[in-house]
């Protein structure tokens, strides 16, 4: 009889240590498909760049190298803020402002309702001051509007917190400023123009800074070429031109597939526009609007 209890002991207890078994395997499944579906989504984000990016010295490194470095902490990740922060870090390392992912989490606050700033007042005699944050569709359409509802003396343009957005929408919106054909920027050895009819061809003040960047930056330079007093301090020289890609997790991968210079040849990513007004801000006072409104009513450089 004690014998036969042992083995039945024996017996229950592999029974037990089966389940116990079965169970970890359990819990290690999702475990294994979720590294397995990071490794997959990271591979295909490396795949995009190595094909599509413009520079093929991908910032001078081995952009192999680069994947092996980051590829097992991006697998290792904990979740999903942490691998696009893993996947963010190697794409950084190749130093290209439009080289960068989006998580599904940051694509949903992208959607929400349209927050965009846009700003149109009298902030003068016959001097407006006109704002808008971004370069798409309905900025267009909203500054389109505004500037055949008003035709001031002066309008600052102000960009300090626009970061850019679509080429062909800068086209059109410097379009309202400058003359149709006026170039903006050399892209794959063709130069970009404007388009459209212009609304706007008196005195124009624009207003540029650290968070100017892209689209931004080649309006506030083609504004500057043809006599606009840019006010303020140097924009954020983030100009190449970039492509989006649907990742397999819903994310979103945007690769700068061509370079953006000036028409002239220059190029500012990484360099930005320099201000004919250099103004720093002041605590307590807007001073490059001050600056502008100076310049507006006759005044001397700032």
């Amino acid at each position: 009889m004690r014998r036969d209890r042992c083995r039945y002991g024996r017996q229950a207890g592999d029974v037990a240590m089966r389940l116990r078994l079965i169970a970890i395997v359990a819990a290690m499944l999702p475990l294994c498909a979720a590294a397995s579906d990071r490794a997959a989504l990271f591979d295909r984000a490396w795949s995009l760049v190595d094909r599509h990016y413009w520079d093929r010295s991908f910032g001078g490194q081995d952009w192999a190298a680069a994947r092996d470095h980051y590829r097992g902490r991006a697998i290792a990740a904990a979740d999903q803020a942490s691998f696009y922060a893993a996947l963010n870090a190697m794409l950084a390392s190749i130093g290209d402002s439009h080289v960068y992912a989006r998580s599904p989490a940051d694509l949903a606050v992208e959607r929400a309702p349209d927050r965009t700033k846009r700003e149109a007042r009298e902030v003068a005699l016959d001097v407006w001051l006109v704002r808008f944050d971004a370069f798409m569709p309905p900025d267009e359409r909203w500054l389109r509007a505004t500037m055949r509802a008003v035709r001031p003396e002066a309008l600052i343009l102000d960009l300090r917190d626009n970061g850019g957005g679509r080429d062909d929408v800068l086209d059109r919106i410097a379009g309202i400023f400058l003359p149709s054909g006026t170039p903006l920027l050399l892209r794959e050895d063709a130069i970009e123009k404007t388009v459209g009819k212009r609304l706007y061809n008196r005195r124009i003040y624009v207003l540029i800074g650290p968070r100017t960047a892209s689209a931004a930056e080649l309006l506030a330079a083609a504004l500057d070429r043809a006599g606009a007093d840019v006010i303020g301090q140097r924009s954020k020289g983030a100009v190449t031109g970039g492509a989006d890609y649907r990742l397999p997790d819903g994310g979103r991968l945007t690769v700068a597939d061509y370079d953006v210079r000036l028409p002239d040849g220059t190029r500012i990513e990484k360099v930005g526009v320099r201000p004919r007004h250099v103004v720093a801000d002041r605590p307590g006072e807007d001073a490059p609007l001050a600056c502008a409104l100076h310049l507006a009513k006759g005044g001397a450089a700032c």
